[in-house]
């Protein structure tokens, strides 16, 4: 087995975990909104649509009015994580925990926040957010996304089979679920799960690379190259089985004595 921090930049694009995530933002500023009961639900909308700007609009002239309401801040933080700015994000996550210390969301946040740089120190946010709300799928799965990080795929797996229980439907943990067996060592399983949604309807380009990924570790490489050709040249789908064909040999590698 081996610790993903150790597998190349390259590597990395191709086996990246499908946390949730929030759209792409849109730079057009929007009006300042009337401040109404549901005026927090229309910065939700605007976050869902991709345009995080209009959020903090909203958020800002709710947070004049009232500057402790932690529901904007999660509002606001969660705007800026769309935005790339997670100093921004981490300071309104932090400001709403001073104010509601149990909000899932903000816990939810900052461990999104901080799971590119430390793996460890994210899954304790989600697991903090877990605590405080138990039932939420998304979050489950974002810390299963931070133990494969960490290299804990067992763990992994039982938090990704954990939001499944919880959210059936829920394909970024379907997929997550693959890719964490695939890279723990058991590609073969991977297989199992990756080929029927590669195959689905719903299938992407990044669930064929990943289904693609597991076929390589599990050495079916001619395989892997005609799920990769469906979406890339040739020369690049020859490239990337040769590069998962290395890693699949280090994960096969028995740990240092």
């Amino acid at each position: 087995m081996t610790s993903l921090a150790a597998i190349s930049s390259k590597h990395l694009a191709i086996v990246m975990f499908a946390a949730l995530s929030l759209a792409a933002c849109s730079a057009q500023p929007q009006p300042t909104p009337h401040l109404g009961s549901k005026t927090l639900n229309v910065a939700r909308t605007a976050l869902a649509g991709g345009n995080p700007q209009m959020a903090l609009t909203i958020t800002g002239a709710v947070l004049k009015s009232d500057p402790g309401n932690s529901e904007a801040l999660i509002d606001r933080g969660d705007a800026y994580y769309l935005m790339n700015d997670c100093a921004q994000a981490e300071a309104a996550y932090q400001h709403a925990l001073r104010t509601a210390p149990h909000a899932a969301g903000a816990e939810l946040g900052l461990g999104r926040c901080t799971l590119a740089r430390d793996p460890r120190a994210a899954a304790a946010d989600f697991s903090r957010a877990i605590d405080d709300d138990p039932s939420n799928a998304a979050t489950v799965n974002d810390l299963g996304v931070a133990d494969a990080e960490a290299s804990r795929f067992a763990a992994a797996n039982a938090e990704f089979k954990k939001a499944l229980a919880l959210d059936p439907v829920l394909g970024a943990a379907s997929v997550n679920l693959g890719m964490s067996l695939a890279l723990g060592g058991n590609p073969g399983k991977a297989e199992t799960i990756l080929g029927p949604l590669a195959r689905g309807p719903r299938a992407t380009a990044k669930i064929r690379a990943d289904y693609a990924t597991a076929l390589a570790l599990a050495d079916h490489s001619a395989s892997a190259r005609r799920i990769l050709l469906t979406d890339m040249p040739e020369d690049e789908a020859q490239s990337m089985v040769a590069q998962l064909a290395k890693l699949g040999a280090r994960i096969a590698l028995p740990p240092p004595s």
